[in-house]
């Protein structure tokens, strides 16, 4: 990872820094001159079936094992009663703060709650919980309008305006809902007169390549196919390649998240063209700073937002 990749991480620095200033904490990150070996900091992702939560993960066993803290990591393999469970265990456990990618945010409120009780602060990622103490946020509806963009204009300037448009999206998490709005609206706003022909829930592989097969045969014609996450547009972009109805001039594929496979997707060239990079693993590694920061001084008033950087093939060689 070259110039890009630094970008982002001087990004997510810089954002940690201004968030603890607000907060009248240092502008070092948590932990970097404290004994936090005693710490034991538990992370639930919404499902480690999406590379981008695996991601996530690594990035916070990295910190961790920086700072001498245990992690305990948790699949929540999109079942709210097992994050629900993974709470409750935790609050036995007495683990010094919570951080979670909930699966249901409602679900969890009444948990956090018992978790406070105990002592333990939470930290929601992602998507919000009610009652939480701090919130590391990716803006749903920009985050899904950047990818919307790049597909419109994409759109406008190789297609003339005209195109049928597979929407991947997944409306079983809330917050996803206005990502795929913010897509669909930034097709829109450089291509009116692109036809949504349709609209998928699709947040994996094998979901993606199962939603495509379905579109294809319903919408033989369908040439521009966008996901909210990589995940799911992956498994569309492998089924539109075996179908062998491809035509790489005409066809734009693209997702978000800017996992190792769209990226070496779009270093190939070929149909998959974009991906937004909100840089998991660095992200994870705020979160651990962010935690400890929290267990220190307590909640963060302010909304912690994660930096976008739209990925083609204008600026993928700096990512290797």
């Amino acid at each position: 990872m070259k110039n890009r990749k630094s970008l982002m991480i001087v990004a997510l620095t810089c954002a940690i820094a201004l968030v603890l200033a607000a907060c009248g904490g240092t502008t070092a990150p948590a932990g970097t001159g404290e004994d936090t070996g005693n710490l034991v900091i538990a992370y639930s992702a919404q499902s480690l079936a999406n590379t981008y939560f695996v991601e996530i993960v690594r990035g916070i066993e990295s910190r961790a094992a920086e700072l001498g803290i245990e992690v305990l990591i948790h699949d929540g393999n999109a079942d709210a009663a097992a994050q629900v469970t993974a709470f409750e265990n935790w609050i036995i456990q007495g683990v010094d703060a919570i951080l979670c990618s909930p699966v249901d945010p409602v679900a969890l409120e009444p948990h956090v709650v018992a978790a406070q009780a105990a002592g333990i602060p939470v930290i929601a990622t992602n998507q919000d919980i009610a009652g939480r103490d701090t919130f590391i946020v990716v803006p749903e509806y920009e985050y899904g309008l950047v990818i919307g963009q790049a597909a419109g204009r994409w759109i406008r300037d190789e297609l003339g305006g005209q195109a049928q448009v597979l929407v991947l999206d997944f409306p079983e998490i809330e917050a996803i809902i206005a990502r795929a709005n913010g897509m669909v609206a930034g097709i829109l706003e450089y291509a009116p007169d692109a036809e949504i022909v349709s609209q998928l829930s699709a947040n994996n592989p094998a979901r993606g390549m199962a939603a495509m097969e379905s579109a294809l045969a319903a919408n033989p014609g369908i040439n521009v196919v966008i996901g909210v996450n990589d995940a799911g547009a992956l498994g569309a972009y492998e089924a539109m390649m075996a179908s062998g109805m491809v035509d790489a001039e005409l066809m734009f594929f693209g997702g978000l998240d800017a996992t190792p496979e769209a990226l070496d997707a779009i270093r190939r060239g070929g149909i998959y063209r974009a991906t937004v990079d909100i840089a998991p693993y660095e992200s994870g590694r705020m979160f651990v700073d962010i935690a400890i920061r929290t267990i220190e001084e307590g909640p963060i008033p302010y909304d912690i937002e994660i930096p976008m950087i739209l990925v083609t093939v204008a600026n993928i060689e700096e990512y290797f």
